[in-house]
């Protein structure tokens, strides 16, 4: 698809959207729905790269004070290899009871699919809000294959949203959460999918201060299993585990945003356990009302053990990303910048020049 086709693609769903809303008969305060279009391409990418476009719909109703349905579906086009797939990001019940007073106590109660309990990037998981171009490479960027081509494909931390449920309580100052989803967080099990892996039960903790307006510090950590038994080689051993332990940051001052997150996560193969780790770090920089500037360090490193060697081998990833924004109108904003990343299994760094278009709408 050639970026006319998908620019047409998206003028097309957006002018859907419009339609639908202006057609709706009873826009009250009970019901929100919004939408996100983009389009986001590289130049000089090796390998070669599509045209990316998303749609991105959430829409939520109010059955009575505290109590949401939420959905968001989701149709993509993934650059790596033109493909477009559909995916239902959210969809389930939320009951939230917001603190009243600063001594009080609010809490959140979710069941459904929902997002990952565990990574702050997932805030930054639609187009309108991530402010850079690319998507957080921890959060997309599988374990090679050719570090492990007998195991199912894992992440450093997945960007995905599991089937589950999650109590989060919090005051002005802290806030904690517990959850149970049905995929570790280092793999994830999509909505849809042809070979979706197995339920696997998985705990989270997670907890948070916030010592001042616009800081916050936030660790969690994760534990169950990410492949069953039938997926190994010796199914004789059980499922295999995995544990994760995430710590994050996020400070706000001025029209300054600096946000970043370190991941380690550990899991069981049939030779040894592997370790990756990893994390990234990103600041954004409001320099007029419609102008922004952006900037984001991602690194990965996994210890792996191959089958016939004895000894653990290192692999690494490095990624720098830097980009301006402008907002033309309150609902199109265009980013464009400069990319250089050195990929696992390889020695070279990979320049890249890349843009983005982005219309988002909130309709009521």
């Amino acid at each position: 698809m050639t970026w006319r086709r998908a620019a047409a693609c998206g003028f097309a769903a957006v002018g859907l959207c419009l339609i639908l809303a202006s057609a709706a008969q009873a826009q009250t305060s009970r019901v929100a729905f919004d939408v996100v279009a983009a389009v986001d391409g590289v130049k000089g990418s090796t390998p070669r790269r599509e045209a990316g476009v998303w749609f991105d719909l959430f829409g939520a109703v109010r059955i009575s004070d505290g109590l949401d349905i939420v959905a968001r579906p989701i149709l993509s086009r993934r650059p790596f290899d033109g493909v477009w797939q559909k995916q239902i990001y959210q969809l389930g019940l939320r009951y939230e009871r917001p603190s009243a007073t600063p001594a009080d106590i609010g809490f959140r109660l979710e069941a459904g699919q929902m997002p990952s309990p565990i990574g702050i990037a997932m805030l930054e998981n639609r187009s309108d809000l991530n402010p850079l171009v690319s998507q957080h490479s921890a959060y997309y960027l599988p374990i090679p294959r050719n570090i492990a081509i007998d195991l199912p494909r894992v992440f450093l931390i997945a960007g995905t949203y599991p089937l589950g449920a999650q109590a989060t309580v919090s005051s002005r100052v802290w806030d904690a959460r517990v959850a149970i989803v049905d995929s570790s967080p280092i793999r994830g099990r999509g909505f849809f999918g042809a070979n979706k892996p197995p339920r696997l039960a998985n705990l989270v903790l997670g907890a948070g201060v916030t010592p001042r307006v616009g800081l916050r510090l936030g660790a969690a950590f994760a534990h169950g299993a990410w492949a069953a038994a039938s997926e190994m080689p010796d199914p004789s051993r059980g499922d295999r585990m995995a544990t994760m332990m995430q710590v994050e940051a996020e400070w706000s001052f001025g029209y300054t945003k600096i946000t970043g997150e370190l991941i380690r996560s550990a899991f069981e193969t049939p030779r040894a356990d592997s370790l990756i780790r990893g994390g990234w770090i990103e600041a954004t920089q409001t320099l007029a009302p419609r102008l922004f500037v952006a900037g984001r360090f991602d690194s990965q490193q996994v210890d792996y053990q191959r089958a016939g060697f004895e000894t653990f081998m290192t692999q690494h990833y490095e990624r720098v990303e830097a980009i301006a924004g402008f907002r033309i109108t309150p609902d199109l904003t265009l980013r464009g910048g400069y990319m250089v990343r050195k990929g696992y299994v390889v020695s070279h760094w990979d320049d890249q020049v890349i843009g983005s278009v982005v219309f988002q709408r909130k309709f009521f």
